[in-house]
């Protein structure tokens, strides 16, 4: 159908009902009325007739225009609202396509400096080193999709640079890096699901892990004379097969841990909660767990938390045992205690072990 015809057949009916409309005004009354109606010589009856006839017919004609008002400004409402709708539809897909760009772009950017600051960890020069460490820090705050891998990635650098070979770790102070490292990974954010940090075989001798959280963390095997976890969270730990004196272990918290076969002579556990630790067949010679009085006036430092912690062939040559309540502690010998330093404040296990294989 051409293009003319609907428009020019709508403007002929608007023609035709307007003509007919004033034609019905003009002969409506004769035409309903014809029998009581004059034609001619109009008496007042028959004006009366006629005016409301055409009263009424001029208000069946503005209802009928107010109708169709109404109704073209009902289509025009929801035509509104359709387009209303489609903008609305089009503004959020911009807007989502907008949102994947920038993602697309912060990606890009927190990917190249990713790349940078891993490129950092390889310099020789170690404050550069150090610049890439606390970069990774700073990544792994703003991108949570790349923590993981940034704390795996801080977690190798400790291991890599801290062992020659996995049997026979370094017997050395540990590095400014490796220390930036360290307590980058002691104060990480820790979501559910993550993987326990793996110190395997490293060699960290006088290492700050002070106050750090390392909840979990596996240091099985590794070297820890003088390391410093005073302060930590070590809860679950691995800290069996270590070879760790003088490592102090204040007012940490290391709830569960096992020290099992390890050697942690002259260490310092004072004030630590130790509660369900394994400390089967440790060397805990000269190590102090128990009260201990400052020279300086200061008040006593409280003693170590030992309940349901096991001590099965450990060895307490001398081992400070003042004012501990050894009342829960398994495994413990008559022969242990009579080596350890024990006073009148001491609360003696309520069950002997029975033997070296106690359990």
């Amino acid at each position: 159908m051409r293009a003319w015809v609907k428009p020019v057949g709508a403007g002929l009916l608007a023609t035709a009902v307007v003509l007919g409309y004033g034609l019905l005004l003009w002969k409506g009354p004769w035409w309903f009325d014809s029998d009581h109606l004059r034609h001619t010589n109009l008496q007042p009856a028959d004006g009366v007739v006629i005016t409301g006839f055409r009263t009424t017919v001029v208000a069946l004609g503005a209802g009928v225009i107010a109708g169709l008002g109404l109704y073209y400004t009902h289509r025009s409402h929801k035509h509104t609202e359709k387009l209303f709708e489609q903008s609305e539809k089009l503004f959020e897909h911009t807007r989502e396509k907008d949102r994947e760009q920038a993602q697309l772009t912060r990606e890009g950017q927190v990917t190249g400096r990713y790349v940078e600051a891993v490129k950092l960890l390889s310099s020789e020069n170690v404050t550069v080193r150090i610049g890439g460490i606390f970069s990774l820090e700073r990544i792994a705050g703003d991108s949570e999709d790349d923590r993981p891998a940034i704390v795996e990635l801080l977690t190798a650098h400790v291991r890599e640079t801290t062992r020659d070979d996995p049997r026979t770790p370094k017997d050395i102070h540990v590095s400014a890096d490796v220390e930036a490292a360290l307590t980058v990974l002691g104060r990480r954010a820790i979501v559910s699901g993550d993987r326990r940090l793996d110190f395997y075989h490293c060699g960290l001798i006088n290492a700050n892990l002070r106050d750090g959280d390392f909840r979990e963390s596996m240091f099985y095997y590794s070297k820890l004379s003088g390391a410093g976890f005073s302060g930590a969270q070590l809860d679950g730990a691995g800290l069996s097969f270590c070879e760790a004196e003088t490592a102090a272990f204040s007012h940490s918290s290391a709830r569960g841990a096992n020290f099992v076969n390890a050697i942690y002579r002259n260490g310092w556990f004072l004030a630590a909660d130790l509660t369900d630790c394994d400390f089967y067949g440790c060397d805990l010679s000269g190590s102090d767990f128990g009260r201990r009085y400052a020279e300086d006036g200061n008040p006593p430092l409280p003693p170590a938390i030992l309940k349901n912690a096991r001590f099965t062939r450990a060895k307490l040559n001398g081992t400070n045992l003042r004012g501990v309540d050894l009342s829960t502690v398994r495994g413990l010998v008559r022969n242990q205690l009579d080596q350890a330093i024990i006073d009148e404040n001491t609360i003696l296990p309520e069950k002997w072990g029975g033997g070296e294989d106690e359990h």
